[in-house]
């Protein structure tokens, strides 16, 4: 039986200042969890920053309408790197062809600036692994993991990082052993039909370490 709020039980109990990995295959698993974060922040009031990478909150909007679900994301904060379709209230863009030294700082500052305003927010960040086929060599992968190691134990933060398992795992560096480790929560979430698995197989919290549970798509749709 699925408490009713189990999904705000989750999200609350990852901290502000924590990073969550949320590792899953193709699967419809990202949109609805864009979705249920995007609620959950409105909820408790709390501003959204979203990172679009090459354009994936447009296939999220767009997903998402075939489910009967609109929602345009008008009131979240988008810091957008490549792609064409602006989707939610774009703040920043940050060009591909950028060196990743050069691509880090931009990102910094358009970072620091979302969320200056803000005492907390939440933070969304879509297509991370794709940018990882920009990289070729180890100096350059590094460099992208330890700046977003800086970002950790900011308490102006609760970021979730949605992961495509499948495409990670075809870059020139496979990401996701780095950013397992450097992660304070990592779920990896399956989908099972009309429900979703959610194993957690690293958390901050004693609730939830060690866990698995089932989430079906009724509840993420509320």
């Amino acid at each position: 039986m699925i408490r009713e709020n189990l999904l705000e039980d989750i999200l609350n109990e990852i901290k502000f200042g924590e990073s969550t990995l949320i590792e899953c295959k193709p699967s419809y698993i990202p949109e609805f969890s864009v979705l249920a974060i995007t609620r959950y922040a409105r909820k408790k009031n709390l501003p959204v920053v979203i990172d679009d990478n090459l354009d994936m909150l447009h296939t999220i909007k767009t997903n998402l309408e075939l489910f009967g679900v609109e929602e345009d994301f008008r009131d979240a904060h988008v810091i957008k790197t490549g792609g064409k379709v602006e989707v939610g209230d774009v703040i920043r863009r940050i060009s591909m062809t950028e060196a990743p030294s050069a691509y880090i700082q931009k990102y910094k500052q358009a970072a620091e600036d979302a969320f200056h305003d803000t005492r907390k927010a939440i933070n969304i960040v879509l297509g991370l692994e794709r940018l990882f086929y920009f990289v070729r060599s180890a100096p350059e992968f590094y460099m992208i993991i330890i700046s977003m190691q800086e970002f950790l134990g900011n308490k102006s933060r609760k970021a979730f990082y949605i992961i495509d398992k499948n495409v990670a795992k075809k870059a020139y560096i496979n990401p996701l052993p780095e950013l397992e480790r450097i992660m304070s929560t990592v779920i990896e979430v399956e989908g099972k039909g009309i429900s979703a698995r959610l194993f957690f197989k690293k958390s901050a919290s004693a609730k939830f370490r060690g866990k698995s549970i089932e989430v079906t798509t009724d509840e993420l749709l509320r």
